[in-house]
This record gives C-alpha cells, sequence and structure tokens, in this order.
C-alpha cells in the first residue's frame, strides 16, 4: 500500500524528532517543528503508511522584496530509515508543491548540502537546477541553492 499524505498532528513530533535525528548531523530542535505547526500548518505534511508516519515536509511561502512574486520554499524534508528510495521523498515534495502552487507561487526552492550527492541527484532528477551557493549555510559546509519552476508560470 503506498503512503498517504496528511497534515502534521501534534501526536506525530516524537517521530519526526526520531527521523530527524537519522537524517540530519544537526537536527532541528522540538522546538522548530513547533514553530513551524502554528506559522504554516498547511505546509507542514506527513507520509503515513500503514499507520506509521514514514517521512515529513515543511514548506514556506517567501515574497520578493516588491511582494510581487511568491515562491515555494523547502525548509526540511525527511523520511524515514527503512522507507528511502520507495516514493515516500517524491510524494512529499509533490504534495508541498502542489500547495506552493495553489498558494500561487511560481517555483520552489530549497537548499542541500554540498556533500549530498544522494540529495542533490534526487532533486535533478525532480526538475530542479542549482541557482547559486551559500557560503557556511550549515555552519559547517556550504549548501547548494536549488529551484524549479512552478504553476505554470
Amino acid at each position: 500500500m503506498p503512503p498517504d499524505l496528511r497534515p502534521f498532528r501534534e501526536r506525530d513530533l516524537p517521530r519526526i524528532l526520531e527521523i530527524e535525528a537519522y537524517s540530519f548531523p544537526e537536527p532541528w530542535p522540538e522546538i522548530a517543528f513547533t514553530y513551524q505547526m502554528m506559522i504554516s500548518p498547511e505546509l507542514f505534511l506527513v507520509a503515513e503508511e500503514g499507520g506509521l508516519m514514514v517521512g515529513y515536509v515543511i514548506g514556506e511561502i517567501r515574497k520578493n522584496s516588491e511582494g510581487s512574486q511568491r515562491s515555494g520554499h523547502v525548509m526540511n524534508i525527511a523520511v524515514a530509515r527503512g522507507f528511502r528510495r520507495r516514493g515516500v521523498g517524491t510524494l512529499l515534495l509533490e504534495g508541498v508543491t502542489e500547495r506552493f502552487t495553489e498558494m500561487g507561487a511560481s517555483r520552489v526552492t530549497l537548499e542541500v548540502r554540498v556533500s549530498n550527492a544522494g540529495a542533490q541527484e534526487f532533486y535533478g532528477e525532480r526538475g530542479f537546477t542549482e541557482i547559486g551557493r551559500v557560503e557556511m549555510y550549515y555552519g559547517d559546509e556550504d549548501a547548494i541553492v536549488m529551484m524549479r519552476p512552478i504553476g505554470g508560470r
């Protein structure tokens, strides 16, 4: 059975923290997830398979300085151990991208570690291209900024 997408619920937090700790060398603290749930609950999605939460994505909408163009931004995305390379990441990414489109975004952006070739390949296969770099974005490493147009604009 393929995973289902649904909105984040507070009871998901322990599992999210577990996946986060496994997925990243410097995991987000609990308060960051709680904050994101309060400010953009419609852009905080989880994938659930057979009653088990197996991944999550958090997005935000950003406006340019004139407020005339909106971009979706993937702030965090992770898939649980044992569920990678099974379409969960794609489901999460496309789910949040669909919501960005509904909210009037014309593109989606994200950052990825320079050393994370697997993630760069994943995003590249889904139409993202490198548009820049941010020095020491992760504190210990640079980030590649990637972008993909959306919404037919």
